[in-house]
């Protein structure tokens, strides 16, 4: 159910990006680190994008689940992220675009904080975990389409701002 959570993801993002003006090319898998390549004919710039899909109601709301590659600014090949959250039927998608740099340290500080905190016994945390999270429960990112088009070269007067969907 898990990969249809994420090709579902996929094509949300690549429907919300073609409304904006953008070509795109989902990855199917053939590009690590990138989901998305979208295309702006007015700028003829391209944007690489990582999709990171969740549903149900299970889901914290602003919290997703990296991997410890997402947290290596050097090795980051995306340039945002599209977090998306999918509530139970009738409610629509919810969009969080966050620049990959951003993402990368957020997930590396909040890692170490948790390493540096005793577990539920007073242990020491593991540091072979490798799972991670990025938060955002305030909803910070909520909606920033602007981020993109600013990444294309759009001077957007939303560029980095919330948008309405």
């Amino acid at each position: 159910m898990s990969n249809l959570v994420g090709v579902a993801g996929e094509h949300f993002a690549a429907g919300e990006l073609t409304r904006r003006g953008f070509l795109v090319t989902l990855t199917r898998g053939n590009a690590p680190g990138i989901d998305i390549l979208a295309y702006h004919p007015e700028t003829k710039k391209s944007v690489a994008l990582q999709v990171k899909t969740a549903s149900g109601s299970n889901q914290s709301i602003g919290k997703w689940i990296m991997s410890q590659k997402d947290e290596d600014e050097e090795a980051v090949r995306s340039d945002a992220f599209i977090f998306i959250r999918l509530p139970e039927l009738p409610d629509l998608p919810e969009y969080s675009i966050v620049p990959s740099q951003t993402v990368a340290k957020a997930i590396y500080d909040d890692h170490r904080r948790w390493l540096a905190t005793p577990g539920s016994k007073g242990q020491q945390r593991s540091t072979k975990n490798t799972m991670r999270h990025f938060k955002d429960p305030a909803g910070k990112w909520r909606s920033r389409w602007g981020i993109i088009l600013e990444l294309a070269g759009l001077s957007d007067r939303t560029a980095g701002k919330q948008e309405t969907v």
